[in-house]
């Protein structure tokens, strides 16, 4: 451990006490503290590190603050600056309550005073800078003209109460905001407005009584912080206050900077009129629907009330508020399968083959390769003739962690309008984990999926997922196997079978199961899809079959794999390469390669019938195999009358 880790890690004790409080006394010791009933969380003291054993989450300091209090890891440095706890400066020696003796370094740059509804003042509080930091203090009773840098047992009250009482008195509405500059900025504007003592996650129980009967309006700060703490105050207030409402900014501020607030808005020119129209669009909050009836027995009435009938994107498969995995191996097809049930849905919601789609707004997580989704796209365009200007179908290209972009991206579904269907290509891409067999890591990854269930529009969910190793066709579980599949709410197998992309069910699906679906893979080309050469670059589309376009392709491929079977009689095939095998054969891809790839796809299925073998370079025939050739010499069913199949990749 390095001295900079360990001046971190020396910190772990105050920080858990601001943001944990007390331990467990009974379960703590001198180099380990307890928090809970059953000491469930553990603060390893010598380490610096915590652990919560009922979440199966842990980590150190930053770590810590960025659980309790949403915080990246610059904006965790700056808040551990603010508690005068910056790494390498001994911290202020604590009470046994976790409590700072002396008074606070650094320069104050402001006081915000808190007055009882007759003037008396109660505290303060003080904001420092060099470094930054908020303290609260009161008048020491003993020393007049000192103060007591502890505030415990104080009364705890809105900032400036005694305007509030005679404002709401008047029935004027009032803004409660993060932080008393912004409440003194709205004042200055004529706006009543007052927060709590402490921030965002400060607002207590006490406080509600003096709003009773007011209009009140929540600004939040631009952060999951500042969401949850409007959250919290406008849950407290609901029933005491005569209307409650959040004013989101973000709806009205497309470009908002993360932590922004109602100060940076002002400061952009905002006059009083526009903030009045925001107020007059504020949102009423809805208090959050209780989890279930008060009586644990319900009636036969009341259980079959709570049915929520399916609402499906994709008649019979994919359903609004699942989330769905979609295995397959590399090439099975699996990003060209979602493109089209894409763009099915975003373009006119036209059928899926025999199946009704509804219309709906679409967002597709393009995590392992934009670059092909955005290829595969445009021609996918040209095939169906949608204008990609004009659908309904939106992406995010690149990879992040959910962990910090859930928020953003919500407030930008919100932006954009409800979506139907959210598409991750691919799950691994995200995964946040170190171990994908770690049954904790996978779990919390596939729950942060879920996540996206409850965005506006409760849309289905579809990831694309890789399967567990040596997977077979009949075992295509998502990589991360029961620990995955036990947080998703079906798992459709995509599987390559006689030259089409077979789609079923495998493992698990919740719903009524549906006969599989059968897709064709095809290699195509757009005038727009070039390299730096200017020699066009085939990708692939996927479109639905038709059972009997189904039959079709299969008995090509028969006639094929027939084809490539008698080939192979002669010893210079079974030595050459799969390039040259598709030039003796003629085998061409729409540029005019050698169409190398179905050779070997071909090879494998006869490998797999048990016809040939491969021995280092070369193919064998197998005595089957050798008996099935001459058989199709002697009887002419050697290719010359198959049907010609489309392209497969």
């Amino acid at each position: 451990m390095n001295d900079f880790t360990s001046d971190i890690a020396a910190l772990m004790e105050p920080v858990a006490r601001m943001l944990l409080g007390e331990p467990n006394a009974t379960l703590s010791s001198e180099s380990e503290l307890r928090y809970g009933s059953h000491g469930s969380l553990s603060v390893d003291l010598a380490k610096g590190a915590w652990f919560d054993h009922e979440r199966g989450v842990g980590g150190g300091v930053i770590g810590l603050i960025h659980d309790k209090r949403g915080l990246e890891e610059k904006d965790a440095f700056e808040w551990l600056e603010r508690q005068g706890l910056k790494p390498g400066r001994e911290p202020t020696p604590l009470r046994p309550n976790g409590k700072r003796r002396a008074p606070p370094t650094g320069k104050m740059v402001a006081r915000y005073a808190y007055y009882d509804e007759r003037g008396d003042l109660l505290f303060e509080v003080v904001r420092y800078d060099d470094p930054k930091g908020f303290r609260q203090r009161r008048p020491d009773p003993s020393k007049p003209g000192s103060w007591d840098w502890s505030v415990k047992g104080v009364r705890q009250v809105p900032y400036r109460l005694p305007e509030l009482v005679e404002q709401i008195s008047h029935g004027r509405t009032v803004l409660i905001v993060e932080g008393e500059k912004d409440a003194d900025n709205l004042w200055r504007m004529g706006v009543p407005a007052t927060c709590n003592a402490g921030g965002a996650g400060k607002w207590g129980a006490a406080l509600n009584e003096h709003l009773r009967d007011a209009d009140i309006v929540i600004v939040p700060d631009h952060d999951p912080t500042g969401q949850d703490h409007a959250e919290a105050v406008a849950s407290h207030l609901s029933g005491v206050a005569a209307r409650v409402r959040i004013l989101d900014l973000s709806k009205f501020w497309p470009d908002i900077p993360h932590k922004a607030d109602i100060s940076e808005w002002l400061a952009l020119g905002h006059s009083r009129d526009d903030l009045d129209a925001l107020i007059d669009q504020a949102e009423d909050y809805q208090p959050p629907r209780p989890s279930g009836p008060a009586r644990l027995i319900q009636s036969s009435a009341e259980f079959v009330a709570g049915f929520v009938p399916p609402d499906y994107v994709l008649e019979g498969v994919l359903q609004r508020r699942f989330l769905y995995s979609l295995t397959g191996k590399t090439g099975a097809g699996k990003t060209a399968i979602l493109l089209l049930i894409c763009a099915h849905v975003g373009w006119e919601g036209k059928k899926l083959g025999d199946r009704e789609v509804e219309k709906g707004r679409v967002l597709y997580l393009a995590g392992e390769n934009a670059d092909d989704v955005r290829m595969r796209w445009i021609a996918m365009a040209q095939q169906m003739g949608f204008d990609m200007d004009a659908i309904d179908v939106h992406f995010i290209p690149g990879v992040f962690k959910f962990s910090e972009m859930l928020e953003r991206i919500r407030s930008e579904i919100a932006l954009v309008g409800e979506v139907s269907l959210i598409v991750v290509d691919t799950s691994a891409a995200y995964f946040e984990g170190e171990e994908e067999n770690n049954n904790v890591q996978v779990g919390n990854h596939a729950r942060r999926m879920r996540v996206f269930t409850g965005m506006p529009g409760h849309p289905c969910v579809v990831a694309a997922c890789h399967p567990v190793k040596n997977a077979g066709d009949d075992n295509l579980i998502p990589r991360g196997g029961g620990a995955f599949l036990a947080e998703v709410d079906g798992n459709l197998a995509a599987c390559a079978t006689d030259g089409s992309v077979k789609v079923s069910t495998q493992g698990k699906f919740r719903g009524p199961d549906f006969a599989p679906m059968f897709f064709q893979l095809r290699s195509v080309t757009h005038e727009r899809l070039k390299d730096s050469k200017g020699r066009l670059v085939p990708t692939v589309v996927a479109s639905p079959l038709s059972e009997r376009g189904r039959d079709e392709v299969a008995q090509a491929m028969h006639s094929r794999e027939d084809e490539l079977l008698v080939a192979l009689l002669d010893p210079q095939s079974r030595a050459a390469s799969q390039t040259k095998l598709a030039k003796r054969l003629g085998w061409k891809m729409k540029d005019g390669k050698p169409y190398h790839v179905l050779v070997g796809r071909i090879l494998k299925a006869l490998a797999k019938a048990k016809l040939i073998t491969f021995e280092r370079d070369r193919i064998s025939l197998t005595k089957k195999g050798k008996e099935a050739a001459e058989q199709l010499v002697q009887t002419g069913g050697h290719g010359t009358d198959f049907v010609q199949t489309p392209e497969h990749v």
